[in-house]
């Protein structure tokens, strides 16, 4: 059961700049508690979001033509976007574990989240779609600092990232 609805405020920093696979991100991390809370731990989780577009013309079939008729084929054509998007931790670093916090005191905590060298999974199809304009693979990035607190809700924060490949 969930005793306290916001138990504690979470904040992290870090520097605002490109990365690359295989680099360090060094991270500060801010907790505040508003009582005495439990924590089970803390983690951060560098979150890789790939989206695949292909778009197109298709023929799309116009059942209410007056002119169609029986075996007479009418209609329009038009643009068709397919769109496919896939989530998963690229990499990850707990920050805190187990402890006790006190209510209105400020916890600093430093994190060195270590970027995979390994790229996204369809990175060679995105390189292979360069030259095709009618589809595409992007990559999007985000840093997701998540507290595990016991009878409490869990706090998670997160800001976006630029990750090169």
């Amino acid at each position: 059961m969930v005793y306290r609805l916001r138990p504690l405020a979470l904040k992290f920093d870090f520097e605002d700049r490109s990365y690359k696979l295989g680099e360090t991100i060094h991270l500060t991390l801010e907790l505040t508690p508003n009582a005495d809370v439990q924590v089970r731990g803390g983690r951060v989780d560098l979150v890789c979001e790939e989206r695949y577009v292909q778009t197109g013309v298709s023929f799309i079939p116009d059942t209410y033509s007056p002119g169609g008729g029986i075996g007479g084929i009418s209609g329009s054509t038009g643009h068709v976007a397919k769109e496919r998007r896939e989530r998963f931790v690229h990499s990850s670093v707990p920050f805190v574990a187990a402890a006790e916090l006190k209510a209105r005191t400020n916890g600093g905590y430093t994190a060195r989240l270590q970027i995979q060298a390994a790229p996204p999974p369809h990175a060679e199809k995105a390189k292979a779609l360069v030259r095709d304009a009618s589809s595409s693979w992007s990559f999007h990035w985000t840093l997701v600092a998540t507290v595990d607190v016991a009878r409490g809700r869990d706090p998670k924060t997160q800001r976006k990232i630029k990750v090169t490949l």
